[in-house]
């Protein structure tokens, strides 16, 4: 089974790629990696065409950033599993199969637009538990897998931004790239990868 890790930007698939050339690994890993770009339509397209042209059986890994936030202003930085989407627009719930677990379980909100104005001014009930998730993508990676009967497991990394600062006319998008590159270079990718492929080789011939 083939591992297909996927990104948004390529930065951000930098950290986990030099990370795989760079360790000792026993098994003979067969990887690939695709950017879907940002917005959940590029991701709709990419994942789409590749599993369409792809004629193995695919392991999607997808791994990001995401906002988050919460009323108090604590900073996340530790990974997550998407465990459920909620799209903002329709307050409707996907459930994501928790088969295996990685990282802790958290609600995921996707939308077809940056959210930049502060949940709590908007007037909607999103936050479960006091904190809120959110992204473009993780509806639609999820979808497209389903859709596809592949395996997926969906990890998002908080990055920290001032509400402030996140208008897209604001953003430096070098800084961005840089930030976003060291916190993604200190995840623990060994016990990732040991999991993922704990599970790989449990489930390839069923």
């Amino acid at each position: 089974m083939k591992i297909l890790v996927v990104a948004a930007m390529p930065h951000e698939l930098k950290a986990i790629k030099n990370w795989i050339k760079s360790a000792w690994i026993k098994e003979n890993l067969d990887i690939d990696y695709l950017c879907c770009w940002i917005w959940n339509y590029e991701a709709i397209s990419s994942l789409e065409h590749y599993l369409t042209e792809s004629k193995v059986p695919i392991f999607i890994w997808n791994i990001w950033i995401c906002g988050y936030w919460n009323p108090k202003n604590v900073k996340k930085f530790d990974p997550i599993q998407v465990a459920s989407v909620v799209n903002m627009h329709t307050q409707k719930e996907m459930v994501v199969p928790p088969f295996l677990c990685i990282a802790p379980l958290k609600n995921c909100f996707c939308g077809e637009s940056i959210v930049w104005i502060k949940p709590e001014f908007r007037g909607e009930i999103w936050a479960f538990d006091d904190e809120m998730y959110f992204d473009m993508e993780s509806r639609w990676i999820e979808f497209i897998s389903s859709k596809n009967k592949c395996p997926c497991l969906i990890l998002k990394v908080p990055f920290e931004f001032s509400w402030d600062g996140c208008l897209p006319d604001k953003w430096n998008f070098k800084e961005i790239a840089c930030e976003v590159s060291e916190l993604l270079f200190d995840l623990p990718y060994d016990n990732f990868l040991k999991v993922i492929l704990d599970w790989i080789k449990n489930h390839e011939n069923i």
